[in-house]
């Protein structure tokens, strides 16, 4: 088994199927399922399994896909490692972030990036917290910005900002005594008719959390992903919803919406930088995730992103 077999095995597996991945690797199609094969007959076991919805890696092959990709990682991180940091930092870095970070901070980290590092090309992918983990653990990305996550084993995670959610509706619609002031209990927010994400968007399992602890149930009533179908619901009058501030604030500016700091409990959210401390770090992606840590900083203390600054009050060292 060599480098080149295993990725192979990784590309075949990331795209689901062998003509997929013939084509991104620009290799002809019988030639990538003899290398499988060979592997296969040298390892003893199998390690995809085809079915209707395409290839799938076995046990065995999920177990070979994260020493691949660690291996993999490792040998494109060799050269810088010998080189140092004598060279401008050069390559491709991979960065997953969920929709509501990408919107503020995609455009003004590309933007500084291709100033200060005009070598390093930047991909980013967009997508629920909770899936930008895992393609984080799975080596999909260098470098994330999620939530939260219950098990920080194999990650570097740090602290950038904090933010509040908030409740809001249509600016100018008729609302119950509750709401006669600029804030609202959580209780009285969990009995209104909200429209929420479903149950396990990170989003919607910290407001039930946070509202069974009130001694509230949330019943909502509409069950939609998007943050942006979200708003237009709520501008149209079909009901409320809780959503951090900075994805309201264009719309509160504007009078489209009226706003309510939740409070007994209030609501935040935490926005962690992250990586994984169980593959090597090329230069490139250093130096990037140092850039992401300044840029998110400087965007909460010139006010533009609605929220302050988290508990690391340093760069993460790994940085450094």
């Amino acid at each position: 088994m060599d480098l080149r077999q295993l990725r192979y095995f990784a590309a075949i597996v990331e795209q689901g199927s062998f003509s997929k991945a013939a084509t991104k690797l620009r290799v002809a199609q019988p030639a990538l399922s003899q290398h499988l094969r060979h592997m296969e007959d040298e390892l003893g076991v199998a390690l995809l399994h085809r079915g209707t919805r395409g290839v799938q890696p076995t046990e065995a092959g999920e177990r070979l896909l994260t020493r691949a990709h660690s291996i993999l990682a490792e040998f494109a991180a060799l050269r810088e490692q010998v080189r140092g940091e004598a060279e401008q930092p050069a390559g491709e870095v991979r960065i997953g972030l969920p929709g509501t970070v990408s919107e503020q901070f995609s455009v003004a980290l590309i933007q500084a990036a291709r100033e200060r590092y005009p070598a390093i090309r930047i991909r980013i992918a967009e997508a629920m917290s909770g899936f930008v983990l895992d393609w984080l653990r799975r080596g999909d990305v260098d470098l994330a910005m999620i939530y939260s996550t219950s098990d920080p084993k194999g990650l570097g995670i740090h602290h950038v900002l904090t933010e509040e959610l908030c409740l809001f509706s249509a600016a100018g619609a008729a609302h119950q005594p509750a709401l006669a002031g600029r804030s609202a209990p959580l209780a009285v927010a969990a009995a209104l008719d909200l429209i929420l994400p479903g149950p396990g968007h990170g989003l919607r399992d910290q407001i039930d959390e946070a509202a069974s602890g009130a001694g509230a149930t949330l019943q909502p009533a509409i069950e939609i992903e998007s943050y942006s179908q979200i708003k237009r619901l709520v501008e149209r009058g079909f009901g409320y919803s809780i959503l951090p501030r900075m994805a309201v604030a264009v719309q509160e500016k504007a009078g489209v919406f009226q706003t309510w700091r939740i409070e007994r409990p209030s609501l935040h959210r935490k926005v962690y930088l992250a990586y994984s401390t169980e593959r090597p770090m090329p230069t490139a992606a250093r130096a990037i995730g140092q850039l992401s840590w300044e840029i998110l900083r400087g965007l909460v203390v010139d006010e533009t992103w609605i929220a302050t600054l988290g508990e690391d009050g340093g760069p993460p060292k790994l940085y450094g």
